[in-house]
């Protein structure tokens, strides 16, 4: 997997790396597909990749205000990193699927986790962990966050 660095965690699976876009709808770098606001979502995971620390946190931006997104984990990167095409985005964190928790996306289009992660995936030391958000772009539409790849201590 390759991707970008910052914060916690490596980036991967973006509208740019990824399989491409279902829609015609590819992000700018760095972020999913394209979705409502013109923009793709751009997760990011910040505090320590640590099973004791419990401080892990998943934000991301360029959501559509107002509307509910599902942070999930997952034990691999599908399709080698590149993702599979899943509603209008792409999906990149699979296997063993955890849903972490639902976080509505305030009126600028942002959203962070509060869930202690390491603890409601049943993380160890040592594990690498895939992170995405599945959100409501519109209503009966569906899109992706990019995807976050955290190795934990």
């Amino acid at each position: 997997i390759s991707g970008e660095g910052g914060g916690t965690g490596v980036s991967y699976c973006d509208s740019v790396s990824s399989i491409g876009c279902p829609c015609g709808n590819p992000g700018a770098p760095g972020e999913g597909c394209a979705n409502g606001t013109g923009s793709g979502a751009k997760m990011r995971a910040s505090g320590a990749a640590s099973v004791k620390s419990s401080s892990l946190s998943l934000s991301t931006v360029g959501l559509i205000p107002g509307q509910p997104g599902l942070y999930f984990q997952g034990n691999n990167a599908v399709s080698g990193g590149q993702g599979i095409l899943f509603g209008d985005g792409v999906r990149c964190a699979g296997g063993g699927v955890i849903r972490l928790q639902v976080r509505f996306a305030g009126d600028d289009g942002t959203s962070q986790t509060t869930a202690d992660i390491a603890a409601v995936g049943g993380v160890s030391p040592g594990d690498i962990k895939r992170y995405q958000l599945w959100y409501r772009d519109s209503p009966g539409a569906s899109n992706f966050s990019d995807a976050v790849a955290v190795t934990f201590e």
